[in-house]
Formats: C-alpha cells, sequence, structure tokens
C-alpha cells in the first residue's frame, strides 16, 4: 500500500508539472494573441521605423534651410535675386520666362 501510494504521489507531482506547463503555454499563446500582443507590437516598430525615417527626412529639409538661410544672410546678390523670384520680378536688362510647373527641361540636367 505503501508503495502504490509513492507512486502515486509521484504520478500526480508529474502531473501537475504538466498541467502547470499547459496552463503557461496558454497564458503565453492568449498574450501573444491578444489586443497587445505580437501583431501589434509589429505595427508599432513599423511605426516607430516610418517615424524615424520621416524625422530624418525633417532633419534634412532643416539643416538645407538653415544653409540657404546663412547664403542669403552672407550674400547680397543671393538676397536680392531670391526676392526678384519671389515676387516674380526683374531687373530692367533681365529677361524672366516662365514655365508652366508641370514642364521641366531635362537637357539642362
Amino acid at each position: 500500500m505503501k508503495d502504490f501510494c509513492s507512486r502515486m504521489l509521484a504520478l500526480l507531482r508529474q502531473l501537475g508539472y504538466v498541467a502547470a506547463a499547459a496552463v503557461a503555454c496558454f497564458y503565453v499563446f492568449i498574450v501573444l494573441k491578444g489586443p497587445n500582443g505580437l501583431p501589434v507590437m509589429m505595427e508599432k516598430r513599423e511605426r516607430i521605423e516610418r517615424l524615424k525615417q520621416e524625422n530624418d527626412a525633417l532633419r534634412l529639409e532643416i539643416e538645407k534651410r538653415r544653409q540657404t538661410i546663412e547664403h542669403l544672410e552672407s550674400s547680397d546678390e543671393a538676397r536680392e535675386r531670391a526676392i526678384r523670384e519671389h515676387t516674380h520680378k526683374s531687373k530692367g536688362n533681365e529677361t524672366t520666362i516662365y514655365l508652366p510647373e508641370g514642364d521641366t527641361d531635362k537637357s539642362q540636367q
């Protein structure tokens, strides 16, 4: 009888370990597939990467504009030219040709 009880306890202990492992696996499955699971985490990671790329592009744009501003501050000729382009005016001896916005001349490149 004592031998039977010890085998029964060992079997129950092993069954308890298997049940605990099964519950743990089920919990992990539910957490990973739930509303805050892997798909949401992957989506957030992709969004973070897109925002980082957008941030980098904006940094480049800011640096480009900063250089343009520095150039305009240091050069009277560049400042005068920018004002003429902005106001669509020209000097007395200049001829200005306006092209439609969609057209680009590939021979200049």
